[in-house]
């Protein structure tokens, strides 16, 4: 243990130039009278482990430890400088009577050929009247077995200094130190070289993960399964290498750093497993999540748009989506953006349950529930009841936050429900699914559907498909193609039903006078509609709009409203907008030049140019 007075003193020792105020600051830091070892040491390391400029000799050993550590410190006095001051030296008295004192001849040596070589490593210590090697100080290699402090501490005697001189260059714990220096003066450091090794090996796995990112990314970005179908033999060794191993093989084939991943056998990491795919991937849809959650923070209002589903497993996943609007106040535009959050389990399927998910992914995504102003969901009462339904409970939350019937869902539950009221369509998609049945049960049957000429074009046309019985938007896909190909299943059903010898298939006949009765004056509804294609109708002339949409409501004058022909040429106008509709001038009494009769429609479509002029 030492005292405040005894910590002066070991500080006098090792600096005869201490200053009294460093020993009060000590003190008062200390603020005890009993200091520790461990604590004098820390002190001590402190003062004597710093390149201080203040000093008349910075570099100088008296303001340093013996053994020095850290990096930064011989790098600073390397770049300072070594002490070799050129000053009235102190003599020292000697046995003989004689006195001795160092001299700065020593600083360097006078070669047989005359020439003079600086001793750049032989230094003198002004505080401590020493000479000392510089490069042995700074770089000796301390588990030396022959490691000598002689030259580290000092060496004083200066009556024999010229062959202590020559003995310590031609030491091997002086030459080993001179190789260190020398590496680190070119800048050849240990560190320095694990630094560039470190880099290169960062720099190459950034370019292997950069080709990884991307295939998934191009992979991913068309629906494509990663490792697809992978079948394992009786060895239980995979077969089928899925398609981002053979993206990954078919890029090493021109990209060298890919090549060098897959054929060096050094090389026990890849970073292609399945763990490492599906990691990659959640770190992409995090990135992409937080991007998006960005900026419907920054939008002043949302609406949320929430249904579910079973997957494959049949666990039910409820999908998020978020509608908000950006505005760009640059270029003074606005943008309304629909964000899908992801899919997200759950168990039990009340209306609790579904607000808490909800609750708990706006806040797991930083969104706050106060700026949701609008609910869509289906019409189920767990989603849509007033009392106890999420809307309401959502709803007792943000009182703004009204509730929308999904408006495709609603329409497909209409379109459905008015369907299955009409006999003849019932009918109809009945006779549409039993086609597709009797093609699609028998490839011979579905081969004929390209029977005659031109077979090649034929098969590149639409394909036959079932009727969805959900869906209503769908079965636009099941009656397309049977339009499209519909004299193509006549002469395949005709041809089976006069050529075939089974039984099940002479029952075409049955088919085809189905079609024949329930697809009777099937053209002629097609021709009745074909004006009311989005693009027929924004390409006709008014007048020709008119012309179709009267025959239309004369045709069909019980189920179509006598004010079809104002709405039709509002959506036409609509469409182009009132600074580019057409401007096409039809004389009023076009219906009597055209031997309509005078009747409603006159009466509409006069009110419907009084409406547009005004």
């Amino acid at each position: 243990m030492y005292t405040v007075a005894q910590l002066s003193g070991v500080l006098d020792n090792n600096n005869t130039n201490c200053e009294c105020e460093s020993i009060e600051s000590v003190a008062q830091v200390v603020d005890t009278e009993v200091v520790n070892v461990t604590d004098v040491e820390q002190i001590a390391n402190a003062r004597f482990n710093e390149l201080n400029l203040k000093n008349e000799y910075p570099t100088d050993r008296v303001h340093f430890n013996e053994n020095i550590n850290d990096s930064n410190i011989k790098r600073s006095i390397l770049a300072y400088g070594p002490c070799r001051p050129n000053i009235a030296f102190p003599s020292s008295a000697h046995e003989d009577g004689n006195t001795y004192k160092f001299s700065s001849y020593f600083y360097s040596m006078t070669l047989k050929s005359g020439i003079k070589v600086q001793r750049f490593w032989l230094c003198y210590s002004v505080g401590l009247n020493v000479a000392y090697c510089e490069t042995c100080w700074l770089f000796a290699n301390r588990q030396y077995s022959y490691y000598n402090t002689a030259w580290i501490n000092g060496v004083d005697d200066w009556r024999h200094l010229t062959f202590k001189i020559d003995k310590h260059e031609k030491s091997i714990q002086h030459i080993d130190a001179g190789k260190i220096r020398y590496n680190w003066e070119k800048n050849f450091t240990i560190d320095k070289v694990t630094e560039k090794q470190y880099s290169d090996e960062a720099t190459y796995w950034r370019e292997v993960l950069t080709r990884i990112i991307k295939v998934i990314l191009s992979l991913t970005a068309g629906n494509t399964a990663l490792r697809g179908h992978e079948h394992k033999n009786n060895d239980g060794l995979t077969t089928s290498e899925g398609n981002f191993m053979r993206t990954i093989k078919l890029l090493s084939e021109f990209d060298p750093i890919m090549n060098n991943l897959l054929n060096d056998e050094k090389k026990k990491i890849k970073y292609l497993s399945w763990q490492v795919q599906n990691e990659i991937i959640e770190i992409l849809a995090t990135s992409t999540q937080r991007l998006l959650c960005k900026e419907i923070q920054n939008a002043q209002c949302f609406s949320i748009i929430m249904d579910s589903t079973q997957d494959i497993n049949k666990i039910d996943q409820v999908s998020v989506v978020i509608r908000y609007v950006v505005l760009d106040y640059e270029l003074r535009t606005l943008k309304i953006e629909e964000s899908f959050m992801g899919f997200f389990a759950i168990d039990q399927h009340g209306a609790k349950n579904y607000e808490k998910l909800l609750t708990d992914v706006l806040l797991k995504l930083e969104l706050d529930v106060k700026k949701c102003k609008g609910q869509g969901y289906d019409g189920a009462a767990v989603m849509s009841g007033i009392y106890s339904g999420v809307q309401k409970r959502i709803r007792d939350i943000v009182p703004n936050a009204f509730y929308v019937h999904c408006c495709s869902h609603n329409l497909n539950l209409v379109i459905s429900d008015a369907v299955k009221t009409t006999e003849k369509a019932l009918h109809f998609f009945n006779t549409v699914q039993a086609i597709f049945v009797f093609f699609s049960s028998s490839a011979p049957r579905w081969s004929t559907l390209a029977f005659g000429e031109d077979v090649s074009s034929k098969i590149k046309q639409k394909v036959l498909k079932k009727v969805c019985p959900t869906r209503w938007e769908s079965r636009h896909e099941s009656i397309y193609p049977l339009k499209v190909r519909f004299k193509d299943v006549l002469k395949s059903l005709s041809n089976i039903s006069l050529t075939s010898q089974k039984k099940e298939e002479r029952s075409a006949n049955t088919v085809l006078f189905q079609i024949n009765s329930r697809f009777e004056g099937l053209k002629k509804v097609n021709d009745h509609f074909h004006f009311l294609h989005p693009s027929i109708l924004v390409s006709s002339k008014e007048e020709e709009i008119v012309k179709a949409s009267y025959d239309f409501v004369q045709l069909y004058h019980d189920d179509i409203s006598p004010d079809f022909t104002r709405q039709l040429l509002s959506i036409k106008e609509f469409c182009f907008g009132r600074e580019i509709f057409l401007k096409i001038k039809i004389d009023k009494e076009l219906p009597a030049k055209l031997n309509w009769p005078r009747s409603s429609f006159q009466h509409q479509y006069i009110k419907h140019r009084k409406r547009k002029n005004s």
